[in-house]
């Protein structure tokens, strides 16, 4: 593979990876994204039934649009960085299924839906991560790119030839047989639900984890998040992003109280996702010793146990309880922050919990964070 490293009088990159691990081995910086994708995605996530339909106008649409799009690119990076420690691929399409698993449980324990069917974005980062560890394998960065502008550019076009679904419905378990669900699960609309208009689709979504692959690469011959070029690149991206996204103006519709501005995927809103995390990269990496990002620190430290709580929280705790639901916006960005509070003093818990108990089983290891 050709090597993109690059030096001039201005900047230069080391043999070694710029973004240093700490002492438990950690990344912060992708520590942090993680933490910041966990932060606005439990507000658009509580949003769906605790905030007021009139109250989802456009600057809180965007406050958690760029979530999952930063989750899942930070999901293809790190199939990357750890293959350097686990090389086959048995790990990873394990680690693949077991994060489908704990999708299907969300949805047939939690949401009491039928699985492969909701809007889990967990389902996506399974597929990604076996997915993603074979092109990185097999695929230069230069094929890789060219994997994504596909993914990119045919989107939509397939939207547009097969009639792209605005409006889904998640199937509760009590409303249909089984036999009848495994029926529709094996259906033409499941699988154009799973490849191009469900809520995390194949196509554009695994364009986000092949981008974080290469992110990763770079990462491990040393290329610098805080250099020129990126920062040149992310707003460029950014730029062209907003261009196209406010030039095609589509209709950006709210499927079952989910408000982010993805329902469908533009080209727009992908350039302008893709660059916004990258300037996201060189932001973090820049300011990553500040105090402030303690608080995304211990989010990004046990994402997927996050991401699973404020799940329980909100289905168990919040919902059942009747003036919760669908407040005003200023009530609702109080429970907003209560609960991230409460996940916040849990991430404390959790630290104390890995550093006296070391020996702790895998699953409880994958769910908590190593």
């Amino acid at each position: 593979m050709t090597d993109i490293r690059h030096k001039d009088s201005q900047e230069k990159y080391s043999s070694h990876p710029v973004v240093e691990q700490n002492a438990a081995g950690r990344n912060p910086t992708i520590d942090i994204l993680r933490g910041i994708a966990i932060f606005t995605m439990v507000a658009a996530n509580l949003s769906s039934s605790l905030l007021q339909a009139d109250d989802k106008v456009l600057i809180f649409r965007l406050y958690g649009t760029f979530a999952a799009p930063l989750f899942v690119m930070l999901a293809g990076m790190m199939v990357v960085i750890t293959g350097v420690k686990h090389a086959s691929f048995r790990h990873y399409l394990n680690r693949g299924l077991l994060i489908v698993f704990c999708g299907c449980l969300l949805d047939v324990l939690v949401w009491r839906i039928y699985p492969f069917l909701g809007c889990d974005v967990l389902y996506l980062t399974g597929l990604c991560i076996p997915v993603v560890y074979l092109l990185s394998k097999y695929c230069t960065i230069i094929t890789r790119i060219i994997i994504v502008s596909l993914l990119v550019a045919l989107t939509p076009v397939l939207q547009a030839l097969f009639n792209y679904r605005e409006e889904l419905t998640s199937l509760d378990i009590s409303t249909l047989s089984f036999s009848n669900y495994l029926a529709l699960l094996l259906s033409q609309s499941t699988a154009q639900r799973f490849l191009l208009d469900g809520w995390f689709p194949v196509m554009p979504w695994l364009s986000f984890a092949v981008t974080g692959s290469v992110l990763g690469t770079l990462y491990l011959q040393g290329y610098s998040f805080v250099a020129k070029r990126f920062l040149a690149t992310g707003i460029a991206l950014f730029s062209v992003g907003v261009a196209l996204w406010l030039a095609l103006n589509p209709q950006l519709v709210i499927r079952e109280g989910y408000s982010e501005l993805f329902y469908p995927s533009t080209t727009g809103y992908l350039f302008t996702a893709t660059g916004l995390i990258f300037l996201g990269f060189y932001g973090v990496e820049a300011t990553k010793q500040l105090v402030v990002h303690t608080v995304f620190l211990k989010l990004g430290h046990a994402s997927l146990f996050m991401y699973l709580f404020h799940q329980l929280v909100l289905v168990f705790i919040l919902q059942p309880i009747g003036f919760l639901n669908n407040q005003p916006l200023s009530m609702f960005i109080l429970t907003y922050l209560a609960v991230i509070a409460m996940m916040i003093a849990t991430g404390y818990i959790l630290v104390g919990i890995k550093k006296n108990h070391k020996n702790l089983p895998f699953i409880v290891r994958f769910i908590i964070g190593s």
